[in-house]
């Protein structure tokens, strides 16, 4: 640690001086303007002024290719690589059903606007500033809609409501969205570390917040195929309502995981990781209880039985991703 001395000037102003490696590295001369950015309560961040305005990103993608899902993954990958302004470029017209499945790609990428178009060329920008974009906030925002679709399948296959299980799978489209987005983040902080400390992440944070990315996409993909299984589940049943109650525990261990992983430098952690792992456990038996009872031999039955199973292996993977992190640091 370099320890520096604080020095008061007229008028209560403090001053500390910099390190003068640290000013040559960087450029820092008399007169030269920093910004200074709190990233708590108790620490900030200094830097040259030239970082916080960072020049947009741009590329250019061509139309038309062998097809039109090409270009929609090259848009796709030129958001997660973090390009401001990514622009469709054609030899020819983009036809008006190629901008129909423009648009319906860009509704998976938050952020990302129509800034300008002619037959042509599509200009496209992402609007969204960096302070938006907290890792954190974009996975509470992730299990919060995830807890609500197991909240609702538990109430559609309790009450036999397929309409409200249909719904369910909706809302998984959201879930790929914030993925997405929290993928985009995640990029950005490796390219810029000192996005990531004002996100108050380490470089290991930043990749254990890729691994949990996956981890609820995953889940939430599971969890719609999940609701689709069980609007098969005509009426209400003895197994419907064991599957329910399954579906409830999983509510618990997402809720218990995630606080888990955000927390994961508390003595809280452990414990939390150890009532997933028993969570698990009991799960575990559940559903082989419910796979052994009468009238429990049906197709549908039988695939609800493993994506829960397939939930709560991905629940518990986020539970120990946190002890993980706890050890590392």
């Amino acid at each position: 640690m370099d320890a520096r001395k604080v020095i008061e000037m007229g008028g209560g102003t403090l001053l500390v001086s910099l390190p003068k490696e640290w000013t040559r590295r960087n450029g820092v001369h008399k007169g030269a303007t920093l910004a200074v950015d709190e990233l708590s309560a108790r620490k900030l961040i200094v830097r040259p002024i030239e970082d916080v305005a960072d020049e947009p990103r741009e590329i250019d993608i061509e139309y038309p290719r062998e097809g039109f899902a090409q270009v929609a993954d090259d848009l796709t990958g030129a958001y997660l690589l973090g390009y401001d302004v990514i622009r469709i470029v054609g030899e020819r017209a983009i036809s008006r059903e190629d901008r129909r499945r423009l648009k319906a790609a860009m509704a998976r990428l938050v952020g990302l606007e129509i800034m300008d178009e002619d037959s042509k060329r599509v200009t496209l920008q992402f609007l969204l500033e960096s302070s938006v974009i907290v890792p954190e906030r974009i996975v509470r925002r992730m299990v919060s809609i995830i807890d609500g679709m197991l909240v609702d399948i538990a109430e559609g296959v309790t009450k036999g409501d397929q309409k409200l299980l249909t719904l369910v799978g909706e809302r998984d489209d959201e879930v790929d969205r914030l993925y997405f987005l929290l993928v985009r983040a995640i990029r950005a902080a490796i390219m810029r570390p000192e996005l990531a400390e004002s996100y108050g992440l380490t470089p290991v944070d930043v990749l254990d917040y890729r691994v949990l990315a996956s981890f609820l996409e995953s889940a939430g993909d599971a969890i719609s195929e999940l609701s689709q299984t069980l609007e098969h589940l005509v009426a209400p049943s003895e197994a419907a309502r064991g599957l329910a109650e399954c579906v409830v525990s999983l509510t618990q261990m997402i809720d218990l995981g995630t606080q888990a992983f955000i927390s994961r430098r508390t003595r809280r952690t452990r414990t939390e990781n150890a009532t997933v792992q028993a969570l698990g456990g009991e799960l575990s038996k559940k559903l082989e209880s419910i796979a052994q009872r009468p009238g429990a031999a049906g197709v549908a039955v039988a695939e609800a039985l493993g994506a829960i199973e397939r939930v709560s292996s991905l629940l518990v993977d986020i539970s120990d991703l946190a002890v993980t992190t706890q050890t590392v640091h």
